[in-house]
């Protein structure tokens, strides 16, 4: 038997101020899958946080070089129309966004070459460090990877919304004739907020609350809403990752958040 090269294994990590979602895995072996999530303490920063959990982690050795995918959640992310895409240009695009941000962190982008865009977001310094210190790093936000998962998969719609529904924030995405339209993420854990959120969006975009479909993805909150978005929305779909997906041990292992089997399976 060949012996497992760690250097072929992709390390899938996803950040958020609640915890650490990490995934292993050698992407021509689905049955390779490790997982394993890791809470934050809301006492020290994240990236003592983040060390931590590294170090916590079984199936993570320090010194070993991989193949890094990091999703870094945050609502402070700014889109870039392509003819306006230049890197050197990146850090006073996202400080013009975001004015009360500090000098300590980095920015990553996403291209998304079928929409015309370019997500920016911000890395902190000392999280980058960390992260790059595992291997070769590509970064994401929730929001990038959900605009590239609707792209591929829905196509075909011609106008709808997302709602990606998790336990303390909602990131929403609207789109016309299949181009992004609104991508937006709001931090609460408040359904009521959420709810307003939707709708307010849905309205503005001037979407028919009998014709045109929501997409509705995330955990435990999106049955507990469903109720309450019934009386506005006819058309709601639910996106199941044991549908939309494959079979496999990711999706067969509780707890995984959307964006994360999305990137993995999707990539």
């Amino acid at each position: 038997m060949v012996k497992e090269n760690l250097q072929n294994r992709t390390l899938s990590i996803r950040l958020s101020t609640n915890g650490f979602c990490f995934c292993s895995y050698i992407p021509s072996r689905p049955d390779s899958l490790q997982y394993s999530f890791h809470p934050a303490d809301d006492t020290t920063s994240l990236a003592v946080n983040l060390g931590n959990a590294i170090d916590e982690c079984k199936f993570i050795k320090r010194g070993e070089n991989y193949t890094v995918k990091a999703i870094i959640e945050t609502a402070a992310y700014t889109l870039v129309p392509a003819e306006h895409d230049s890197k050197q240009d990146y850090k006073l695009f996202y400080r013009y966004c975001f004015p009360k941000c500090d000098s300590n962190f980095e920015i990553a982008a996403n291209r998304l070459a079928a929409q015309g865009l370019t997500i920016l977001f911000g890395i902190d310094k000392e999280v980058y460090s960390i992260l790059q210190s595992l291997g070769e790093v590509t970064y994401y936000c929730p929001a990038s990877i959900l605009m590239g998962y609707m792209t591929r998969k829905h196509s075909g719609e011609e106008q709808y919304m997302l709602a990606y529904i998790q336990q303390e924030s909602i990131t929403v995405l609207s789109a016309k004739e299949g181009r992004i339209e609104v991508a937006n993420t709001f931090s609460t854990a408040d359904s009521n907020d959420k709810l307003f959120y939707i709708l307010s969006i849905w309205k503005e975009q001037g979407f028919s609350q009998t014709e045109d479909t929501l997409f509705l993805c995330g955990g435990k909150s999106v049955e507990e809403m469903q109720p309450a978005l019934s009386r506005f929305i006819k058309n709601r779909k639910r996106i199941n990752p044991n549908e939309e997906f494959p079979s496999t041990l990711l999706n067969k292992t509780e707890g995984i958040p959307f964006d994360l089997q999305a990137l993995i399976l999707c990539e």
